[in-house]
């Protein structure tokens, strides 16, 4: 599992990298905001589409062979996105970026789940994003600073050769004696078995969530400073914080899941959010926002760590990479609509009715979860 992990932080490392250059690629290049926003929705619909595929053919991918193909590829369309310099080529080179670069995302998550033994879903899928996380972190505090010093160019280097160094660390594994289960055919009949009314539970609950992790990941730098005075490197700190305070939570409180069960725990992750929301709202200073903008961190890790368990109770074995994809498909939704939503409640109504739409949003989940508290529960 330490290559699992190492790979994993080393190949999204690789992805932040381009991702927090690439306004400045597209500025550089004299390309609007609003074509930017295009390729970044192309990007995210690329995972999207594609994820619950991945997920469907999660244990073909585990060989060598395979993931050489595949690993290629990608390289290849990480390398392309740098001699891009017209919208339609990048943006084309970005759309299939996000289909084929979470290609081992599904079989990953799937290992790390189950690699501690069963009833430890929770701990093991908060190990995997806290690792996931850490080079999500690494990458975006080292891709502006290289883009500035030496240019897209090389930098376009620097990230083909940490992907190929991510990549490679997975040829090691043992695959010959890593103990998938067999692939099972039909692509249509894996997906109907998996869309269980419990996984549709908890595919719903992803979505609420990862809407309302918009909240902070994506709108602090504005509310920060409209309604609390703060500046753009204040709201870079508290952001990381956010970050790192998710991370370790997800972490730590993967124990709690492993323990409560997941049916019996995901609550209070939507709780902690809809507390961190009203409490944002509510604050009268800047410390006050800072703090509970951690106690919404917390609920985002507390969540990362209880709804994939919870999504794959009662998942046959062998249908469990299916649902993984399908799972971060959902993720990849609420992505999507979070920022839409948040945005024009923001343009229409004001700042401050962001707050009481997140918080709404995140009691919804929580009482999602409550007439299914049983499933994914602990005994």
């Amino acid at each position: 599992m330490s290559l699992v992990y190492a790979s994993t932080a080393v190949t999204w490392a690789a992805y932040a990298l381009l991702a927090v250059v690439l306004p400045f690629r597209f500025e550089a290049l004299g390309l609007s905001v609003v074509q930017y926003g295009v390729a970044i929705a192309v990007l995210a619909l690329g995972m999207l589409l594609t994820e619950s595929v991945w997920g469907v053919f999660a244990f073909r991918v585990g060989n060598v062979r395979t993931i050489l193909v595949l690993g290629a590829a990608v390289a290849l369309v990480y390398a392309s996105i740098g001699v891009s310099d017209t919208f339609l080529t990048l943006t084309a080179a970005l759309g299939i970026l996000g289909g084929l670069f979470v290609f081992q995302v599904p079989l990953m998550r799937w290992m790390a789940l189950t690699a501690l033994g069963p009833g430890t879903g929770g701990r093991g899928t908060g190990i995997f994003g806290l690792f996931s996380g850490v080079g999500l972190v690494v990458g975006t505090a080292l891709g502006a600073l290289l883009y500035v010093n030496f240019g897209f160019g090389p930098l376009t280097v620097v990230i083909v050769a940490a992907y190929v160094v991510g990549l490679s660390l997975t040829l090691f594994l043992p695959w010959d004696q890593v103990d998938l289960p067999p692939p099972q055919p039909g692509f249509g009949r894996h997906l109907r078995a998996v869309f269980t009314r419990p996984f549709g539970f908890a595919a719903c609950c992803v979505v609420l969530a990862y809407l309302g992790k918009a909240l902070v990941w994506n709108f602090l730098q504005y509310y920060s400073v409209d309604l609390f005075g703060g500046t753009s490197t204040d709201a870079g700190y508290v952001i990381g914080a956010a970050q790192a305070t998710s991370l370790l939570a997800g972490a730590v409180l993967g124990v709690v899941v492993d323990r409560w069960g997941a049916g019996r725990s995901a609550p209070f992750g939507f709780v902690l959010l809809t507390v961190g929301a009203f409490g944002t709202m509510f604050s009268s200073s800047y410390p006050e926002m800072v703090g509970a903008t951690m106690l919404f961190a917390t609920g985002v890790g507390w969540l990362s760590a209880s709804l994939l368990p919870l999504a794959l109770a009662g998942v046959p074995l062998a249908l469990q990479g299916t649902a993984v994809g399908v799972f971060g498909s959902f993720e990849d939704l609420g992505l999507l609509i979070g920022p839409i939503l948040i945005s024009g409640f923001y343009a229409t109504y004001g700042v401050r009715t962001i707050f009481p739409v997140v918080g709404a949003v995140a009691v919804a989940g929580a009482l999602l979860l409550v007439p299914r508290r049983r499933i994914g529960s602990g005994p």
